[in-house]
């Protein structure tokens, strides 16, 4: 079983870095090695390691690193009763606010008595979090309307400063969600609009588990998959069905799992091995010892190679042909209507087909083919959205913009008709019934 440690920071991992500007990068962790972070700084990455997966650093001197409370407060966790060398004391900061906004005016940077050359020469004293804040101590100490603020506005003011001096970061347990979060950053066309509460809801409509056997499409580059095997533990199988000549799973490359891990967890097939597999399956027939033992080596490389092909091929053709699959996820471009009658035979009965769209409409076509289908029952649409909050003591109010879209779920339950039953209910019972008294009274 490859397990990854998810609570303690450990040497040869991909782990997720959160900046001060809410920017993520994707690192490996290398023993010995210096992770860049562009202009916050260089760290060296044997100065994280042993810390649990959240923790927050400061870059010191060189390529230092020490242990920090969050992004916002350079206190040490050990010591928290201390007040932070070089922070701007709370107290101080916000001993004058005023109740409300109205009356700064804007006029620009001619509130602002520091320049971008005072500034810049600040930064050439030194390339620590010191500095930095030294610059925002500098920079509210110069504000002509800082006291004219309230206090959220001066608290939102120094986050701001923060995110752009400050040479912090944080360091995060890659997980699916954080790996989501990433491409959406960075490539949101790449997951398909997918947004976070979706993927749980995929998670969840398909009953993913260990041990399951799931039939997977998955069009974000094995986002989905690797959210699979998170959840799966080591047990189970999905069968990814793709488009190519080769599947596309580069998320994976983060994941740190072995190649036979890989191998192991999950079998590809392409959409005609799938949709026609007698004419797909490969006929093949071992070589005897004496034939074996007769062929150069170079062509016995070739034929090992043939022969673990043929079987991989003709290995998950068979578990389609058996179908019984323990749910059918989508997440996919496809003309969904065109694609699912033709594999919903796959699936065992009372299991869930769930179905993900960036397009409601899309969704809505497939559920009237569903509905028609008889074969899924109660195919219902499902759309979820969480708004983000932003808070400070005594306050709290949910963020003014955020990022629109995550798409659409399709879920309902895989059934098998059976033909020549007819429902009896209330109706039936009642009209006999009826009838009964009229019946009696003519036999009388």
């Amino acid at each position: 079983m490859n397990t990854k440690n998810r609570t303690v920071i450990t040497a040869n991992q991909h782990v997720l870095i959160r900046l001060p500007s809410e920017g993520t990068k994707i690192v490996e962790l290398r023993p010995s090695g210096v992770v860049s972070l562009g202009k916050f700084g260089s760290f060296l990455v044997d100065g994280v390691l042993g810390y649990p997966f959240g923790q927050s650093f400061e870059i010191v001197e060189g390529q230092d690193v020490k242990p920090i409370l969050s992004l916002q407060h350079s206190s040490d966790p050990k010591d928290v009763s201390e007040e932070p060398e070089g922070d701007l004391n709370k107290e101080e900061l916000t001993k004058m606010f005023s109740e409300n906004n109205q009356n700064i005016i804007d006029i620009g940077s001619k509130i602002q008595k520091l320049t971008n050359d005072d500034i810049e020469e600040l930064k050439k004293s030194g390339a620590t979090s010191s500095i930095g804040q030294h610059i925002i101590d500098q920079m509210i100490a110069g504000h002509e309307g800082f006291d004219k603020k309230t206090l959220f506005s001066q608290q939102k003011y120094l986050r701001r400063k923060q995110q752009k001096f400050l040479r912090r970061f944080t360091v995060e347990y890659l997980g699916s969600s954080q790996m989501l979060q990433y491409y959406i950053d960075k490539d949101l066309p790449r997951v398909i609009d997918l947004s976070e509460e979706s993927l749980g809801l995929l998670m969840t409509y398909g009953n993913v588990r260990p041990g399951g056997n799931y039939l997977l499409i998955d069009e974000t580059g094995g986002v989905v998959l690797y959210a699979m095997l998170e959840r799966m533990g080591g047990e189970g199988q999905v069968v990814l069905v793709h488009e190519n000549e080769h599947v596309n799973i580069i998320a994976l490359r983060h994941a740190g799992y072995s190649e036979e891990y890989i191998n192991r967890m999950v079998k590809t097939i392409d959409y005609l091995q799938f949709l026609e597999p007698e004419n797909e399956k490969i006929n093949w027939e071992d070589k005897s010892e004496e034939e074996l033992a007769e062929m150069k080596s170079s062509k016995r490389e070739q034929y090992e190679k043939r022969r673990e092909r043929a079987t991989a091929i003709n290995s998950v053709i068979e578990t389609v042909q058996n179908g019984n699959f323990d749910a059918l996820i989508s997440v996919s471009t496809l003309h969904q209507p065109t694609l699912l009658p033709r594999i919903l035979d796959t699936v065992g009965g009372s299991r869930p087909i769930v179905i993900y769209n960036q397009y409601k409409e899309l969704l809505l076509e497939t559920q009237h083919v569903l509905t028609k289908d008889k074969r899924v029952l109660a195919p219902s649409i499902f759309e979820t959205r969480v708004r983000p909050y932003q808070t400070i003591p005594g306050r709290m109010h949910p963020l003014m913009t955020m990022r629109g879209g995550g798409g659409y779920i399709l879920w309902g339950t895989k059934v098998i008709p059976q033909e020549g039953i007819t429902a009896v209910g209330r109706g039936i019972s009642k009209r006999k019934r009826e009838e009964s008294p009229a019946t009696d009274a003519t036999d009388s």
